[in-house]
């Protein structure tokens, strides 16, 4: 209803005379912008007013120009005037301000919910895309910006006290949190943490919708010359240092490293090491998928060279590189009814593997006020000459964008219908602002789209809840099996292969990536921490082919399989489908692995299900017997209509009403890949896909 008296009325517009100020909202006005609109603005925007949520902004504006206050006494003075609303993860107000100079000096308001609580008693990760004192945060609770506690200075040893400050910054050179001293200016784009414990005296106020207010940062961001080395070590002392070496070492704070980097137990000379946090820096999305070419956001600069990301990967130099992005709410929703609600994983991970992104593309795509970081576990000491990594982070008007999530094709979004601008005051002058496809003016940022990647992200629940972060199968035809020594603290982890197709112990990792062309129907195992003996778990999957941008229910060349040992079961993975289980051992060694293509159970030579699977009757299943494929029914109806399609959508074959009481043998002449519907009576329906 709202929307609609808005639309009807209620979106008041100026423009002015001069000719830079091409949108001009005055006193009085209401600039309305619906969810999914997007506002062409071909010049200055000047704020004019003092009133609050004088603009409200739930879809997208672009301003080229500057972004300034109004000469009204008090204009845009308070952030309250100008309002980018949230109202749900992928639903909420976003502005790029383009500009040569970066000139703004009104301010405005983004909104993002409270932190939850399992935040309270710690610190909440977020960055600010503002350029104003520090202290200007409290008013986004409430307080007055005196309420700021910052007394402490930097690299001093402030004891207690220094917990009960408002704010941390991290500290990539020297891989430890900052103190956040009274009257500095915020650094748009560097990765902050709100202190949430009870002394700090925030917590009463971290509820429901906060309002983030300040004077946008849109200029470019850059962090150069970055190499993370504790404080008094040389890189070359560091470099050799395994974690177990310097965990416990303090830094000026008097904290122990392993305080931040975890209570791990390694020799590993790469543990702990270059772990780099930044932000975004901007009131619009942040893309993160150029990592090559003039517009690539990252360089790695040692070894007196300036090479991008896909570079370093080519020269191997850097071996292993991913981006993890922590958020306050992990939902991972497969179905629209209830979906699946995160409690322990912390992090969405996108790898990228030198040709491809691999992962989930929700880690390349940072929201206003998300941080993210950078993770090099993998590189190669001589030739980078340190195993420290020197690097340089720039971003640009390039980097802004819409576009979230990057899973699918790129949206098209419209102005809002019916909408009345009413000039007020002044004239309309030169360009107006204008509302526009965003497809015209948000920047499209290319990604490999592969014919032979395929990928499965896996998940492990327990109470509908995710119990860890997800596991990922990367299939591509230019990857190989590896079996590279790590260990992993996550409750489901992937295991390396070796050459003889059997698991490596010592090699245990988030990506198992293999060649989708030749990896036929070899276990890709899955091992485990913690779980505990008797309860119910959970595998739920996400399917991807062609690029991690492109979200599928089903693959429609090839298909993953999920093999249980100790069953002597085989189950094809779907997106909407999940396989249940009781852990057995904390560990369950050995109970469970995946394959491409082609799986096989005990007494049966290959193909995908065996006929003396003991578990059919649950699920509907095809299964070879010689070489035939058949159907075993579910014990859910007395018929069942099937229909075969081939991968172009053609209908092959159909019959009605088949008794679900006895097997079904598939009338198949020709080789290839077939999806057959199973319709039941009760009006349950099942499509499956096999290879004949």
């Amino acid at each position: 209803m709202k929307k609609n008296l808005l639309a009807l009325g209620a979106l008041a517009l100026g423009f002015s005379f001069n000719a830079q100020t091409l949108t001009y909202v005055d006193e009085g006005a209401k600039f309305y912008v619906s969810s999914g609109a997007l506002v062409y603005s071909g010049g200055d925007w000047e704020l004019n007013a003092n009133t609050a949520a004088t603009v409200e902004n739930r879809g997208a504006i672009m301003i080229v120009g500057n972004y300034k206050k109004g000469t009204r006494s008090n204009a845009a003075s308070d952030g309250k005037e100008f309002v980018n609303v949230w109202t749900a993860t992928n639903d909420y107000g976003q502005v790029q301000i383009l500009s040569s100079n970066g000139m703004t000096d009104a301010l405005m308001t983004v909104q993002r919910p409270a932190a939850p609580t399992s935040y309270f008693g710690g610190s909440f990760p977020i960055s600010f895309p503002f350029k104003d004192q520090v202290n200007y945060v409290m008013t986004a609770f409430g307080l007055p910006t005196t309420s700021f506690k910052g007394t402490c200075g930097i690299d001093v040893n402030c004891g207690a006290s220094r917990y009960d400050m408002t704010m941390h910054k991290w500290n990539n050179s020297k891989i430890h949190g900052d103190a956040v001293v009274s009257g500095a200016n915020f650094k748009a784009g560097d990765y902050y943490f709100l202190n949430l414990r009870s002394t700090s005296g925030l917590q009463p106020y971290m509820t429901g919708i906060i309002n983030y207010k300040g004077t946008p940062a849109p200029v470019a961001y850059a962090s150069t010359g970055i190499a993370s080395v504790i404080p008094s070590m040389t890189e070359s002392a560091f470099s050799d240092l395994g974690y177990n070496d310097w965990k416990t070492k303090v830094n000026p704070y008097n904290e122990k490293y392993e305080s931040y980097m975890g209570y791990v137990n390694s020799t590993n000379k790469y543990t702990g090491k270059n772990i780099y946090r930044f932000g975004n820096p901007y009131t619009s999305n942040l893309d993160l998928t150029a990592v090559d070419g003039i517009n690539a956001w990252l360089r790695i600069t040692n070894a007196g060279g300036n090479r991008t990301l896909k570079q370093s990967t080519t020269d191997l130099l850097i071996k292993d590189f991913y981006i993890t992005k922590r958020t306050p709410s992990y939902d991972v929703i497969w179905n629209p009814a209830n979906g699946s609600t995160n409690v322990n994983a912390d992090y969405y991970s996108a790898k990228f593997d030198g040709t491809n992104w691999v992962g989930n593309p929700e880690a390349l795509y940072i929201r206003p006020l998300e941080t993210f970081n950078l993770n090099f576990p993998l590189l190669d000491p001589i030739k980078l000459g340190s195993r420290i990594v020197h690097l340089d982070v720039n971003f640009t008007d390039f980097h802004k964008t819409f576009k979230y999530p990057a899973v699918g094709t790129s949206t098209t979004v419209t102005a809002p219908k019916n909408a009345m601008m009413v000039a007020k005051k002044t004239s309309v002058v030169g360009r107006s602002a204008q509302t526009l496809s965003a497809s015209t003016v948000d920047r499209s940022h290319s990604t490999v789209n592969n014919d032979g990647f395929y990928q499965a992200e896996v998940f492990l629940l327990k109470n509908n809840s995710v119990e860890a972060a997800p596991v990922y199968l990367v299939g591509t035809n230019y990857s190989d099996i590896s079996a590279v020594a790590a260990q992993s603290t996550n409750k489901v982890f992937l295991y390396g292969m070796k050459a003889d197709s059997t698991a490596e112990p010592t090699s245990q990792k988030l990506f198992s990536e293999f060649n989708s062309d030749t990896y036929v129907g070899k276990p890709l195992a899955v091992g485990f921490n913690n779980l505990v003996v008797g309860d119910n778990y959970q595998f739920r999957f996400n399917l991807y082919e062609g690029s991690i941008f492109t979200n599928v229910k089903d693959l429609t060349n090839g298909a993953f399989y999920i093999k249980d040992n100790k069953n002597n079961t085989v189950k094809q993975i779907s997106a909407d489908q999940s396989y249940n289980f009781t852990a057995d051992s904390s560990a369950m060694a050995g109970r469970f692995a995946f394959y491409w293509k082609e799986a096989s159970v005990t007494g049966v030579s290959d193909g995908t299900l065996g006929t003396n699977n003991s578990n059919t009757k649950d699920a509907t299943v095809i299964y070879k017997d010689g070489e035939d494929r058949k159907i075993r029914f579910e014990n859910i109806s007395s018929k069942a209509n099937i229909q075969v399609y081939n991968m172009a959508g053609r209908l092959i074959d159909s019959v009605d009403n088949v008794s679900t009481s006895q097997d079904y043998t598939l009338r198949l002449s020709i080789n290839g890949v077939y999806l057959v519907k199973v319709s039941y009576a009760n009006g349950d329906v099942r499509i499956i896909k096999t290879i004949y």
